[in-house]
């Protein structure tokens, strides 16, 4: 799996790192390590009842490499915290963002475009200038000709020309799967993306042309926009800035 790629990559860096802080909010998940690298994952959690997280102690001062090796359970807390670990290593040193995902991916008037998970401004530009946008959501606050259910992209993806996936597909696990699907072009975007370079080198991976994530240049401040429930567009004006490898 991917994820398993992603923890080994950075093993040796996260052992000699500690967890200085974690903030858990509603929209976010954020840790500051030891080094004062920050990241950011979404919070995922699936649970339909309001069960404590089951991660006993706190989390602060643990090992950066015990609480990063939570991406690869089952776990969605875990699993959020986990990414947002390996993501504080990942971003630390990503190359500020230069080019939107739309223009990378070229789309033009006569794309069938995918898009798992609803992000409207994105979606909105999308949607002018490409022949069909398919959004694919788990829970779908409605159906319509292009927003469909996520089970829907097994056969819709395939004849997709380009892709936009959001990072929430590491910690939910269907990354692997996603890309198998995929044909098209592919971008991984939002604050969850790992931007490790060498998915846009390996060979197994390479439709994704492009990693759009966050770089945290303010540590204190993300985690109080975190903390208060705050979603992208807050973080991107309090202490994040865009960040992006493309091929």
């Amino acid at each position: 799996m991917i994820v398993h790629n992603l923890i080994a990559s950075i093993e040796a860096k996260l052992a000699k790192l500690t967890v200085e802080k974690v903030a858990i909010g509603l929209r976010y998940t954020c840790v500051v390590l030891s080094d004062g690298s920050c990241g950011l994952a979404a919070t995922l959690d699936e649970r339909q009842c309001c069960n404590k997280f089951n991660w006993s102690g706190p989390l602060a001062g643990r090992p950066a490499l015990e609480l990063a090796r939570g991406l690869a359970t089952a776990d969605p807390i875990a699993s959020s915290i986990g990414l947002a670990t390996v993501n504080a290593v990942f971003s630390e040193d990503a190359p500020l963002q230069e080019i939107e995902p739309i223009e990378l991916l070229k789309i033009d008037k006569d794309d069938v475009v995918g898009m798992i998970g609803n992000i409207t401004p994105l979606a909105r530009h999308i949607a002018e200038r490409a022949k069909k946008l398919l959004i694919f959501e788990r829970n779908p606050s409605h159906q319509s000709e292009n927003v469909l259910p996520d089970w829907a992209a097994e056969w819709e993806l395939p004849r997709c020309d380009a892709v936009f996936i959001t990072g929430t597909a590491f910690i939910n696990k269907t990354i692997d799967h996603l890309l198998d699907l995929c044909t098209g072009r592919v971008a991984i975007i939002g604050p969850s993306t790992p931007l490790w370079p060498e998915l846009l080198g390996d060979i197994s991976l390479k439709r994704i042309v492009g990693l759009f994530g966050v770089r945290v240049c303010d540590p204190e401040l993300v985690c109080q926009v975190v903390s208060e429930g705050g979603g992208t567009q807050a973080l991107l004006k309090h202490g994040a800035l865009k960040a992006a490898f493309a091929s």
